[in-house]
Parts: structure tokens; C-alpha cells; sequence
């Protein structure tokens, strides 16, 4: 490679109440597109419909993000870092809910490509086949590009990818949005001018995420894009995310498969090197 406690049954009960209201939210946010009359896209969305589109995700965000808890998520890896050298792995994610996150990469049954730990402030992946480890502590963390320096062609952290794959958006992209514009099929592009993550947000008709670019509108497409395909779950949750950028990596994650497991330990959530491993830092682009 060049990751105050409500009994039971008050506890579901409130779970269910909590979805069956997202659910209505998007039921609006798409009555709300359907009613609206049509105009070319590109244009200004109305202010009522751009407002009830974004209630609509910022809702069923907030609920994906209190459903926080410890989780597993078994993904297939498609990745391709220049012209010709695609690769095909599988993706192992865990977390109980919060950084730290572990990130597994495998190769094949038994045959693990890199292994990768990250919280907040500190990167550290190590690659069994090179007996070495990279680590960052900082900027380049905090900016989401450590995985990018690594390898992986995503511009966004591990712990970025599991929030947008447990559909916790709210935990990667600023509140903030501006120019309200139509799509094609009823769907509302909104500009982010703040936060880590800017660019352009799109949401369907029924307010869900489904296309982010960091292109702003009107301008050529330069840099990285992101679609989302969602999988039949109520609310429905992220099942394939594909990446793509100007000068041709990309990398598409597709969900295998979900577990809502008891909490990791501090050792499962670890990542502990072989005596003998040699530590180097992880600078900006040096393992693309």
C-alpha cells in the first residue's frame, strides 16, 4: 500500500419516537420538493424549501450522531492512486462510537496490508509487509490528510470516514450554508464557506447527503468529489461511498456489513508495534 441510563423498554420507545419524527422530516422535505414548482436547475432554491430540505438532514444527522456507540463496519476498499494500479482490499472500522478509531486493511484472508490507529491528535499506521510505522501528531491530523499521506486515496481522517459511513455528517461538515441552489431531480446544493470541510453539499429531495465536492460552484472541477448510495434501512444509512479526485485517484468503500458489538476494550482499541519495527514520521505525500 503506497483506519442517566432509560430502562429498556423506555429506552426503545424513545428510539423509535426519535426515527418515526426523522422520518416524518423527510416525508416534509420531500412533500415540500414535489409541491414546488419547476425551475431550471442551477437557480436560487426557495427559501422554504432550501429551509426544510436542510431541517430535514440536520435532524435525521443529529439522530444518527446520538445513536453514537461502539460499532464494527466490514467494507470492501476499491482504490486507485495513479493510472494503472488499481487495488481491491477489505476494510475492518471499530470504535466505541468515538476516537479512538482502529482501522484494519487486509488483503486477503490472514494477509493484513497496514493497520491504523487515530484519535484527535496522533496518526499511527503500521505496515506489517515493510515492518515499519508512520506516525503524525498535529496538522496534517487535524486536517484530515494523514490517511491521504499514507496511501489511501480520501481526504478525509478515519475517524471522518466512520462518521460519514454511520451517517454522523454533522461531525464532518460545518452547520453553515449559503447559496441555495436547485438540482436537477428537486435536490438543493448548498455552499459551506466554513469549517474543515468546504466545498459544496448536495441533498435530495428528501434531505439526505448525497454528493459533496470541495469545487465551488460555477467553477471547473478540480479537486475531490464524493457520492453517496444509501442502503433500505429506516432511516436509511450510507452503503456505498465513492471518492474521486481531478488527477484520477479515487477509492470506493461499500458496506458489508454492520455490528453493534459490546465496548472495545483499551487494548482492542489500541495498536501495539512488534519489537523491531521501525517508527518514521508520515509526512504530506510521501507514500502517494
Amino acid at each position: 500500500m503506497h483506519l442517566l441510563r432509560l430502562p429498556h423498554d423506555r429506552s426503545l420507545a424513545h428510539g423509535i419516537a426519535v426515527r418515526c419524527c426523522v422520518l416524518l422530516l423527510l416525508a416534509v422535505a420531500a412533500l415540500a420538493q414535489g409541491c414546488a414548482p419547476r425551475v431550471a436547475p442551477g437557480v436560487p432554491a426557495p427559501a422554504e424549501q432550501a429551509d426544510a430540505a436542510w431541517h430535514a438532514y440536520c435532524s435525521w444527522a443529529q439522530t444518527n450522531d446520538a445513536d453514537a456507540g461502539p460499532f464494527r463496519v466490514n467494507a470492501s476498499l476499491r482504490y486507485k492512486t495513479g493510472e494503472h494500479d488499481g487495488n481491491r482490499v477489505v476494510a475492518l472500522l471499530w470504535s466505541n462510537g468515538d476516537v479512538p478509531l482502529r482501522l484494519d486493511i487486509m488483503a486477503g484472508i490472514g494477509a493484513t496490508v497496514a493497520r491504523i490507529r487515530e484519535d484527535d491528535t496522533t496518526f499511527l499506521a503500521y505496515a506489517p509487509n515493510e515492518n515499519r510505522a508512520y506516525y503524525h501528531s498535529g496538522d496534517l491530523n487535524q486536517g484530515g490528510r494523514a490517511l491521504l499521506s499514507f496511501g489511501v486515496p480520501v481526504p478525509f481522517s478515519v475517524p471522518d470516514l466512520a462518521n460519514l459511513l454511520n451517517g454522523r455528517f454533522a461531525r464532518v461538515f460545518d452547520d453553515a450554508r449559503t447559496d441555495a441552489r436547485l438540482v436537477a431531480d428537486g435536490g438543493i446544493a448548498y455552499t459551506l464557506p466554513r469549517g474543515r470541510v468546504r466545498g459544496m453539499l448536495e441533498l435530495s429531495p428528501e434531505g439526505l447527503p448525497r454528493h459533496w465536492t470541495d469545487t465551488l460552484p460555477d467553477e471547473k472541477q478540480a479537486g475531490w468529489d464524493m457520492r453517496i448510495d444509501y442502503d433500505e434501512a429506516v432511516p436509511p444509512l450510507p452503503r456505498k461511498i465513492t471518492i474521486t479526485h481531478a488527477k484520477g485517484y479515487s477509492a470506493i468503500l461499500l458496506v458489508k456489513e454492520r455490528e453493534r458489538p459490546q465496548a472495545f476494550t483499551g487494548e482492542q482499541l489500541g495498536l501495539e508495534l512488534p519489537e523491531g519495527t521501525e517508527v518514521l514520521p508520515l509526512r504530506e505525500g510521501t507514500r502517494r
